[in-house]
């Protein structure tokens, strides 16, 4: 199994059997024709899984349905999201600011016409990208007096190609941000 979220050792230590023993299980319930509602609906009532607790029952679905080709990585429905973060040596305030005010951002974000919906200081930002298709929810956490994370979601996105292209885009942009705010 190339991509999963939660491991085979959490899920025999807790269950008693592996991933893919749960696999089958799932596959002669005939879980890789249903929703990922339904599977996760499945996985929680099952007595052997409960052990899990919500949130990793939760994972054993997503990798389930990664492992049988149901949903790709990233996938949200018939779209899918990316997320990509930075940890910078400045206030969040600092950082908050690199985004919000034009001039700041134009200097590591150029040539993007988004508009910001919503922005609560120091805290968020949502945004709609310069395709007017795609969205970003941009979240600040303070490290430290002087060190902030910034978190970028771009959600919709309407492909796998696209969304691998976004994350490297993301990626990219942030490593140049962030050597623009430490310099």
């Amino acid at each position: 199994m190339e991509r999963q979220i939660i491991t085979d050792t959490l899920v025999v230590e807790k269950t008693g059997k592996t991933l893919e023993e749960w696999f089958v299980f799932l596959d002669q319930k005939g879980a890789q024709k249903l929703p990922h509602l339904d599977i996760f609906t499945l996985v929680s009532s099952t007595p052997g899984l409960q052990p899990l607790g919500e949130w990793n029952q939760n994972l054993l679905t997503t990798t389930y349905e990664w492992s049988r080709g149901m949903k790709e990585r990233g996938q949200k429905g018939d779209e899918f999201e990316i997320s990509v973060s930075k940890t910078v040596a400045v206030s969040i305030g600092v950082l908050y600011q690199s985004l919000i005010d034009p001039t700041l951002r134009n200097r590591w974000l150029p040539n993007e016409a988004i508009t910001i919906r919503k922005a609560t200081e120091n805290k968020s930002a949502r945004i709609t990208w310069s395709d007017g298709e795609t969205s970003l929810s941009v979240d600040f956490y303070p490290k430290s007096e002087s060190k902030a994370q910034i978190v970028v979601q771009h959600q919709k996105i309407k492909s796998s190609a696209f969304a691998t292209e976004m994350k490297t885009y993301w990626g990219e942009k942030l490593e140049v941000m962030k050597s623009l705010l430490e310099a």
